[in-house]
Formats: structure tokens, sequence, C-alpha cells
């Protein structure tokens, strides 16, 4: 009986390793990608005298870096260095090199570049560090890579079944069924969820904003999603029948272009897909054993392995669920060896974006400087224009990446405090001015409007306010 099972698992839980290829392939360079979005405000977001200092980022930190290098407070330099190791870790299992250690090695920089500075994390961040984590379990560089040990132990095989495969594929399903199960909110039962998403500017492109006028589309969108994120998830288990994988996977692929399309959501929509591709059956699968003994040896070692997380994966979903998906509450019942092990490899993870609803709310920042004795005043967050206190055309005008955009709108959620924020701001304001006299005020507002009150001017709330001297830069 037991064998019966496990054929029947394998039926369901196996992967195609040309389309694993396209995944390695994917991945470096969505890890490059990632890398060189974050330049633009390195010296901000991880600098010595950025938003957060070195010491105070674990604080914010809800996993732990087996590899914490990026949290020593050495220096710029010695940061830049890490992310070129991290580049040419990237290009290694880009091109697959040392597969299985380039994946650990981008796994273990990636998790310790995320405990630098948690606050500007988002799905993205997760998602990735979650595929690369039970890729290290996989034969990556098993098919058109330069690994030749993997490349001949895989040789005459297309397709690998075990609990590392069942780890990649339940991580992609869950992620998508935990995240319909919490969407409990009224507006998704009365089918206004996509309407108020589309209305939030800072997760809304202009293709998207046109879609407002439309009620009945957005109504149907919105019951499309959860009709989507609650059945593709099961069509993703029907390995044994090939097609109806296909069909839960383009199902979920056509679901991220949407979002790709209609809204700013980052890397999350391509890093979505590119996980999605990685199941994707193909049609001719044959499965042969590795004639190599010693490598299958290890190989059942690593499954092994990948056993025992996916068992950690589904008790730690499942006690979230039973939870309300209370990340603290699950973990207060858990010993401190359990929650150090969810930690590290961060499993203690919880999908629900837009959940239980999307919010009614939304607005935008105003960073004002205006100098003594002067009437008007310029906005540092807008290139140092003039500040106009009308709703922008875009958010883009105003926070010029994601990274910046979630910690303005996480710091003002979280209600922490602004004062690093604003200095830094300052400080690159007076170091970019010709003019000596900078005496003048500082005011940070958040104007905040309301989907259900278009009409209504934006309320204005003051978060911080200071005084800005010269002396500010030697702070």
């Amino acid at each position: 009986m037991l064998e019966s099972i496990q054929d029947k698992l394998k039926q369901i839980f196996y992967l195609d390793l040309r389309m694993l290829a396209c995944f390695r392939m994917g991945l470096g360079c969505i890890l490059l990608w990632d890398l060189w979005s974050r330049l633009d405000a390195f010296q901000a977001h991880y600098g010595l005298t950025g938003v957060l200092p070195p010491e105070k980022a674990s604080l914010f930190a809800e996993f732990f870096a087996i590899l914490p290098v990026y949290s020593l407070a050495i220096g710029d330099t010695y940061t830049w260095g890490l992310f070129i190791i991290n580049g040419l870790a990237a290009v290694c299992l880009l091109l697959g090199i040392k597969t299985r250690w380039m994946t650990i090695l981008c796994w273990l920089l990636l998790n310790s570049l995320h405990a630098r500075n948690p606050v500007i994390l988002y799905g993205a961040d997760r998602e990735l560090a979650a595929l690369l984590f039970w890729s290290m379990f996989l034969p990556l560089g098993a098919k058109w890579s330069l690994d030749m040990k993997q490349r001949c132990t895989w040789q005459g095989t297309t397709r690998i079944e075990g609990w590392a495969s069942a780890g990649f594929i339940l991580q992609i399903a869950i992620i998508y069924f935990t995240s319909a199960w919490s969407k409990t909110g009224d507006s998704w039962s009365e089918g206004n969820a996509v309407w108020l998403a589309l209305n939030i500017d800072a997760y809304t492109n202009n293709l998207g904003r046109h879609l407002l006028d439309f009620s009945r589309l957005l109504k149907g969108l919105t019951y499309g999603t959860l009709a989507i994120e609650w059945s593709a998830p099961l069509l993703l288990l029907c390995g044994n029948l090939a097609q109806l994988r296909r069909v839960g996977c383009w199902l979920l692929i056509g679901m991220q272009v949407g979002f790709l399309s209609f809204m700013q959501l980052g890397l999350f929509p391509l890093v979505s897909i590119l996980g999605l591709i990685a199941i994707l059956p193909r049609k001719e699968v044959i499965s042969h054993k590795s004639t190599f003994q010693n490598q299958r040896v290890m190989d059942r070692r690593l499954d092994y392995l990948a056993a025992f997380f996916v068992i950690m994966m589904l008790f730690w979903q499942t006690m979230l669920i039973r939870h309300h998906f209370s990340s603290n509450k699950v973990l207060a019942k858990m010993p401190d060896s359990l929650q150090y092990i969810l930690k590290t490899t961060r499993l203690a993870q919880s999908w629900s974006m837009f959940s239980p609803a999307p919010p009614d709310t939304d607005g935008w920042f105003i960073l004002e400087y205006r100098k003594e004795n002067e009437e008007t005043s310029v906005n540092l967050l807008n290139n140092h224009s003039p500040v106009e206190w009308g709703k922008p055309k875009s958010e883009e005008h105003l926070l010029n990446s994601d990274r910046w955009k979630e910690w303005f709108y996480k710091v003002y959620q979280r209600g922490l405090n602004w004062e690093s924020t604003v200095r830094f701001l300052a400080n690159d304001y007076l170091a970019s001015t010709q003019d000596h006299d900078t005496t003048g005020r500082l005011r940070l507002w958040f104007l905040e409007e309301s989907a259900h009150q278009p009409n209504r001017p934006p309320f204005r709330h003051l978060l911080y306010e200071s005084k800005l001297e010269h002396e500010t830069l030697t702070r």
C-alpha cells in the first residue's frame, strides 16, 4: 500500500528538468535586476548614514539570516563589495556554474540583504527567497548549463520526483490558496475589491486607472480573482493529469500578466510567473534513474531533508489558518528551537496581499522645505520642485522607486519615527544645493484621500516638523 501511495505521489509531485533550466536562467536574471534596482537608493537604504542603521535593522526583521554579512557595520565600500559578490553568484546561477553551490550562496546572500533593511521588503522579496530555498534541493543545472557534473548525472532524464519537487510545487500552491483564504473582507464578497485596489495610486498605473470607469468589469475581475486563487492551486496538484496542471499554471500566469499590465507591484508578477514556469509540465516525460550510485545517495539525503521542511511548511500554514493568519499567535505557541528553524528557513511566511480587503483610503507624501522670510516652498520628494498640494498625476512623480514606496508607507502605517528619513533627505538636499543660506523649516505631510469620497479635499496629516540648518549635514 505504501508503494502504491508513493507511486501516486510521484505522479503528482514531479518537475520537468528542462523547465527547471528555464527557471534557473530566469532566476539569475531577476536576482541581477533586483540588485540593480536597489542601487538608486544604495546610500539611503544600505549605507551607514542611511535611514536605517545596521544595528537597528534586526528590530524590524521577522526572520534570521544565517550569514548576516550585510549587517556588519564596516563601511559602504564593504557593502559595495558584497553587492558585486552577490551579482557574480547570480551570473554563475544564470550560466549554471557549480549550480547547487551558487544557489545556496544566492539564498544566503539574499536573506542577508533582506535582513539589512526589512522595512523595504514586499511580496516579491518573500517569494523570491522561498523559491530559492526549495531550489537548493533541486538539480537546476541538469539541463542547458555549464555544470558538467549535474548534466552527466541527469543525462537521459527529463524529470525529477520526490519531496524536493513536492516542496516547490506546494510552495507555489500555498501562496495563492492562503491568499484566497485570507480575503474575508466585505469588499471581496460584494465585488468591490479590485475597484478599491485600483484606487490606490501607489500600486496602480495609468492604464489601471482607466479601468475605474468600468464598474461591471471590475466586479467580474474581483470574483474572477477569487475563483482563480481558489481553484488554480488545486489544479497544480493534478500532476497525473498534466493538462489540468497546465490549465492551473496558465490561469495564474494570466492573472499575473493582468497585475503586470494594470498595477505597479514591482518584481512580484515576474517572480510569480517565473515560479509557475518551473512547474509547467511537458508532454514527453521519461524517467530514468541515475547510473551514479553515490549521486543517488546524496540526492536521497537531500530529499529526506526536503521532506522535513515540507512537513514544517504544511504545519506552519495549518496553524496560521487556525489562528486567522496571525504569525505572532502561532509563534507564541512554539518552542524556541522550532521558531528558530521556521525563521531561519523563512518558512514562517504569510501570503495575504489586499487581505482581508484593500484599504478604502490612500494618499501621498510631501516633504516641504521653506526658507526663512520666503513664501515659496519646495518638495524634497519631487526633485526639489515647488510644492503642489493637488493630487499628483502619478505616484512615480513623488516616490521614484518601489523601495522608497515601501519605506514611506510602512513607516507611516506602523507609526515609526520619521527623524532618520527626514534627516537623510535634508542632508541630500543640502549636499546638492549651491545656496549657502539653507536655514528654514521642514515639514513632512501625508495627504489622505478616500476612495468612497472622491470629491472630498485631501486631509493633511503633519507627520514631522523640524528646523533645517547647514549643521544638519554633520549631525
